[in-house]
């Protein structure tokens, strides 16, 4: 909305904006701590990623952009894995030298075929990859705490 509103401004035409915040621009709004007066991002960071050269061209007339590489971990049994699942993952969570292929077929095998048309997350996460693959990655994400 916010950029629609600019686009059609710059054009001449009035704009009158309404947001159900005090403030414009969605979850990505930034504000200035009153004590420390460090820029702080309300609503938690956020990464913004496209392989897009208009858009990177439109979004750095407004702003500098610093490189980042988001690298997700994860613990489970004691040992850090890298997500989302990779070869590498399999590789490593199961101690094997899979190929991709051997990793695909070893990760077919693990799902319960007797669940055909899964009703939830968990039924399509046991469908396709298995009881114990879901319990380390998977099951923490999806229970309610």
């Amino acid at each position: 909305g916010s950029v629609l509103a600019r686009e059609l401004a710059e054009q001449g035409h009035e704009i009158f904006l309404y947001d159900s915040r005090a403030h414009v621009a969605g979850n990505c709004f930034t504000e200035r701590d009153k004590e420390t007066g460090i820029i702080v991002h309300k609503y938690g960071p956020h990464i913004f990623h496209t392989n897009n050269d208009d858009v990177w061209s439109y979004v750095r007339k407004f702003g500098e952009f610093l490189p980042y590489i988001n690298r997700v971990k994860t613990t489970t049994k004691g040992a850090v894995y890298s997500l989302p699942i990779n070869l590498h993952t399999i590789n490593q969570y199961f101690k094997k030298t899979f190929s991709p292929l051997e990793a695909k077929r070893y990760i077919e095998d693990q799902g319960d075929k007797s669940i055909l048309i899964p009703v939830s997350f968990e039924d399509q996460a046991m469908k396709f990859i298995g009881k114990e693959l879901y319990e380390a990655f998977f099951k923490g994400f999806t229970s309610a705490s």
